[in-house]
């Protein structure tokens, strides 16, 4: 009898020992450790920088559309706080009803949002105006009624607004686009046609000069096929549409100014992913801006990509599904540049949804498993990683030197930019889960979770520049 027992003890270790071996496998592979890295010659390292050159310029009082100036997260000019929560440096604190995943969208002393009353039937779209010194409702407006199938992670309001201080654009999937003035009046109203996907639409429109951008991507059996639509901000006139041969991408549209093969200058609009049953199918594109005609590609994505491009050094940062690949391309190639403009590929580390952040010449990437890793963004040496014991939907954002990131349960963490790991706070929120990336204007942070809208700020209230 006591050898029983003690063969059985034997093996109640032996089981256990194998538990902790495939469970710390799997953290291995989910975090990205053991990825093929690729690289061309002019994958070369760059040296960290004190200052990011995106925190230059004039525009510290704006935010205007998803993760900020043209979708890249780096706040110009700002210095919100380190550490915050509802009883520490917190302005105000604003109960909102429904439901919305979307970001704040912010414009001097104006704050734009999107909601879903999915409480109610039908679903009703709101778009809301806050003030952005005291959190005060300036106007709502009603967009219309939810419409087709969303993800309970997803839901109906999950696009961000866009604004150039002139106009508010927003976007509800089958709805379509909507613009209004920055009082709330509306302007125009432009339908897209029946957009249907399982999980429904999130990317978020973009202005650029007189145009908006509008990724629509469908399912399989949507009425209308996958593009991508240019609209005219005056009058919500459609430019043209280009078809796209894809059924999913959540990303939204980056625009870059680079050099073609001619030697002319042009704008290309990239989209990070491209849903397709082939693997040579599953693409970063890059459009022409005049007239949406495709220019270049690149394969070797995942199927369903919600990260955006990124962009530094000169380059263009693709990342991509659970664990799928990182890759650096040369801007400005015609046909299929997979091979030519490749700077460096690693096999492994991409996030599934939360889009990476180029800072101060270092690409932060974090995957949904809470993995944070930093690597030189130009030669994709990976130079630290950090395991923060969080799930991560909400996008990287930085400013001031730091690292700004929201996880589902609500804490907010941040850390040192920079070549050592180092975290400086974590903040702890109500009312989880947090799935909308935050906003950094001046010295304040702006953070949604499910039912509050936070303004956490660094200094005390000052005056703001009135919106004409």
């Amino acid at each position: 009898m006591e050898r029983m027992e003690r063969l059985a003890g034997r093996k109640c270790e032996c089981f256990w020992k194998l538990l902790v071996f495939f469970a710390a496998m799997a953290l291995v592979g989910l975090s990205g450790c053991g990825a093929s890295v690729e690289v061309s010659e002019q994958a070369q390292p760059l040296e960290t920088l004190t200052r990011d050159p995106q925190e230059e310029g004039s525009g510290g009082e704006c935010w205007p559309g998803f993760r900020g100036w043209n979708v890249q997260g780096v706040a110009p000019e700002a210095n919100p706080p380190i550490r915050f929560g509802p009883t520490e440096a917190c302005r105000w604190k604003l109960a909102l009803p429904g439901r919305g995943n979307s970001s704040p969208v912010v414009w001097k002393d104006r704050i734009f949002l999107t909601a879903a009353l999915e409480e109610e039937n039908p679903v009703r779209l709101l778009v809301w105006c806050f003030r952005r010194s005291d959190g005060q409702l300036l106007w709502q407006q009603e967009a219309g009624i939810g419409r087709g199938s969303t993800h309970p992670k997803n839901g109906y309001a999950s696009a961000s607004a866009a604004t150039d201080g002139q106009r508010v654009v927003v976007f509800f999937g089958s709805v379509g686009l909507l613009c209004y003035d920055m009082d709330g009046r509306p302007i125009w109203h432009t339908e897209l046609g029946p957009l249907e996907h399982p999980w429904g639409l999130a990317s978020s429109p973009v202005i650029y000069g007189e145009t908006v951008l509008q990724l629509c991507d469908v399912g399989e059996d949507g009425s209308v096929g996958s593009s991508l639509v240019a609209v005219r901000k005056k009058d919500g006139q459609i430019l043209w549409r280009s078809a796209r041969d894809s059924y999913g991408s959540w990303s939204t549209p980056v625009v870059i100014q680079t050099t073609g093969p001619d030697g002319k200058q042009r704008m290309e609009i990239l989209i990070n992913g491209a849903g397709h049953s082939r693997s040579e199918g599953r693409i970063l594109a890059a459009y022409d801006l005049r007239d949406g005609q495709e220019l270049w590609r690149v394969t070797g994505l995942t199927e369903w990509v919600s990260p955006s491009a990124v962009l530094g050094g000169g380059w263009i940062f693709s990342m991509c599904g659970r664990n799928g690949p990182i890759q650096a391309i040369r801007p400005g190639g015609q046909g299929d540049v997979s091979q030519t403009h490749l700077v460096w590929r690693r096999s492994t580390g991409g996030p599934y949804i939360p889009t990476g952040i180029f800072y101060r010449n270092r690409l932060y990437v974090v995957t949904e498993p809470g993995f944070l890793t930093c690597y030189n963004a130009g030669s994709g040496e990976e130079i630290w990683r950090m395991r923060l014991r969080d799930t991560f939907t909400a996008s990287l954002t930085a400013a001031a030197g730091r690292i700004y990131a929201a996880a589902e349960s609500g804490r907010v963490y941040v850390l040192a930019a920079g070549d050592r790991p180092k975290l400086l706070a974590t903040n702890e929120l109500e009312d989880a889960p947090c799935l909308a990336t935050p906003a950094i204007v001046g010295n304040d942070l702006l953070v949604r979770t499910r039912r509050y809208l936070y303004c956490f700020s660094s200094g005390s209230p000052v005056p703001l520049a009135q919106t004409p």
